[in-house]
């Protein structure tokens, strides 16, 4: 009678001590001996006729380079990949009609390119030859979404997908010809920790790109947690990898203000900069965390995988990077860095 109670009470002790283990629902684990192959890439620092300011956008349309840098007169640099040589400069920040303020490069084919400006929530769509050739370029297609969007928009199927910052759900969805919000799509990932509204909307930052066919991806910024969704916004595949950790926020209050701060002690940098590479994901990876004397915010590892969720390369680079872009059809990443000056690095892989 005596061994049946003990063993009852190890099962209980086990049973409470697995509940607080932190979990995200249905979630498959992976790790660094997952990945099919583990890369050593070595870049190529480029050198071009212009100096390099303090980009934080990058995008090639075949053979040019596109930047955003929001220090300087102008806010988008062209650069021609075989000549090394800027060939356009263009846009302005303001508020005018063609001004922006926070512009972001979206995912587009090569000969037209569009820019999605956070602070007005427009999207500007431009003829790739006529931006260079032209000193001030005009836009084909002006898109104004009718309900502002945070941090970023992207083309997914026949609609816009845009950053909500909504506690039910992450994403909007726009009809792609008048930019009315036609929905509401995709919740958060339910886990055992307890937050608050606030708290969840910040542990979840993210950034998200699809591959233009069937396949959405979801790469969280402070949990190493990625999302696969179709794209009538059901999920495919919940990943939580390599290092399996969680962002933990704490809300405070100053006043009427209501806000959130990161556990200093736990916060760590996750997925940055995902990128379709036609028949995968790509992805930056860094893993540090942030209150180390030595984390710069740059990131060592560039993740591969299939778009149904499988682990297939891990890149491990030579120079870490800042953002990225995937040239998938001559098989290249390039990439901003900033150590110890800002530049640009070409990889092939």
């Amino acid at each position: 009678m005596k061994k049946n109670y003990i063993f009852v009470i190890c099962l209980f002790l086990l049973s409470v001590s697995c509940s607080k283990v932190e979990r995200y629902d249905a979630a498959e684990l992976f790790d660094f001996d997952t990945f099919v192959k583990i890369e050593e890439l070595k870049g190529r620092i480029l050198e071009f006729d212009s100096m390099i300011m303090r980009p934080n956008g990058i995008r090639v349309y075949d053979s040019l380079l596109v930047l955003i840098e929001p220090r300087s007169e102008k806010l988008v640099h062209v650069f021609n990949l075989n000549t090394r040589k800027k060939i356009a400069s263009a846009l302005s920040f303001g508020q005018g009609p063609d001004d922006m303020l926070q512009p972001k490069l979206m995912t587009n084919d090569s000969h037209t390119f569009q820019l999605f400006d956070r602070s007005s929530s427009r999207i500007f769509e431009y003829n790739m030859a006529a931006f260079v050739e032209s000193q001030n370029p005009k836009p084909m297609r002006r898109l104004k979404l009718s309900v502002p969007v945070f941090i970023s928009a992207e083309q997914v199927g026949d609609c816009i997908w845009g950053y909500s910052h909504q506690v039910e759900h992450q994403l909007y969805a726009f009809d792609s010809g008048d930019g009315k919000k036609t929905g509401e799509i995709i919740g958060y990932p339910n886990n055992n920790i307890s937050y608050t509204d606030t708290e969840k909307l910040d542990a979840y930052y993210m950034n998200f790109t699809s591959n233009g066919m069937n396949k959405f991806a979801i790469c969280y910024c402070m949990t190493d947690l990625i999302e696969f969704y179709d794209f009538n916004g059901n999920l495919h595949k919940r990943i939580h990898g390599p290092e399996q950790f969680f962002a933990h926020f704490k809300e405070y209050h100053d006043g009427e203000i209501i806000s959130s701060s990161p556990d200093k002690e736990t916060t760590r940098d996750a997925y940055f900069s995902p990128c379709n590479a036609g028949d995968c994901l790509m992805v930056m990876y860094d893993g540090g965390y942030v209150n180390d004397p030595d984390h710069t915010g740059l990131c060592s590892w560039i993740f591969s995988f299939s778009w149904n969720g499988v682990p297939n390369i891990a890149y491990k680079l030579d120079n870490p990077l800042l953002f990225m872009t995937v040239d998938s059809q001559h098989r290249k990443i390039y990439g901003i860095s900033n150590a110890p000056e800002y530049h640009i690095v070409e990889y092939s892989f």
